[in-house]
C-alpha cells in the first residue's frame, strides 16, 4: 500500500508540473484527451474502455491518419464498428433470450420460431436498421478518408520514372531493351 508521505510528495511534484514542453508530448497529450473523449462518447458501463482504446488504437495503425481531419474520420470508423459490435451483442442476447422461452426440442426449430417471433417485434427491426445505418457510417467515415487521401496525392507534382523525350529534340526516343548483365 502506498504511505500517506509518498501520496502527498507526488501530489505537490504533479502541482509542479506545467505539461508537455515539446510539440510532440503536446501532441501525445492532445491525442490522449482526445482519445479519452472518443472512448467516453463510445463506451457504456458495463463494456471494456480498454478494449475500445485497442480497437481505436488498431484503427489508428492501420490507417496512420496524418492530420486532425483524418483523425475525426478514423475517430467515426472505431465508433462505428464498436457500436456494430454492440449491436450484434444485444440481438444475440435477444435471441437467446426468446429461444430459452420456445418449449423444449430440438435447438434450430427453438432458434427458428425465436427469430421469427422477434421479426415480428418493433425492437428487432430497429436492431436492424441502426446496424445498417453504423454500417453507412463506417463505410462513408472509410470513402471519405480514402478520397482526402487521393486527392492529396493528386496534387503533389507526379515524378516521371523514365524520361523518353531526348535533350536535342522535341521527339520521343525509341523505347530501349533493358540491359540485362
Amino acid at each position: 500500500m502506498i504511505s500517506q508521505k509518498r501520496i502527498l510528495a507526488a501530489r505537490a511534484n504533479g502541482a509542479l508540473s506545467r505539461g508537455p514542453k515539446t510539440p510532440e508530448g503536446k501532441a501525445r497529450s492532445r491525442d490522449a484527451i482526445r482519445s479519452r473523449r472518443l472512448t467516453d462518447c463510445s463506451v457504456v458501463d458495463g463494456e471494456s474502455r480498454a478494449a475500445f482504446q485497442d480497437l481505436f488504437n488498431f484503427h489508428v495503425d492501420c490507417f496512420g491518419p496524418l492530420d486532425d481531419v483524418e483523425m475525426g474520420m478514423v475517430e467515426e470508423m472505431a465508433s462505428a464498428y464498436w457500436r456494430i459490435r454492440r449491436n450484434w451483442a444485444i440481438g444475440n442476447y435477444l435471441l437467446d433470450s426468446a429461444a430459452a422461452a420456445q418449449p423444449d426440442g430440438p435447438e434450430l426449430p427453438r432458434l427458428a420460431a425465436a427469430y421469427s417471433e422477434l421479426s415480428a417485434t418493433p425492437q428487432f427491426a430497429h436492431l436492424r436498421r441502426d446496424e445498417t445505418r453504423l454500417h453507412v457510417m463506417y463505410q462513408r467515415a472509410l470513402y471519405n478518408l480514402l478520397i482526402l487521401r487521393s486527392a492529396r496525392n493528386r496534387s503533389e507534382p507526379k515524378k516521371s520514372r523514365v524520361s523518353n523525350i531526348s535533350p536535342d529534340s522535341s521527339e520521343p526516343n525509341e523505347p530501349t531493351e533493358p540491359k540485362v548483365a
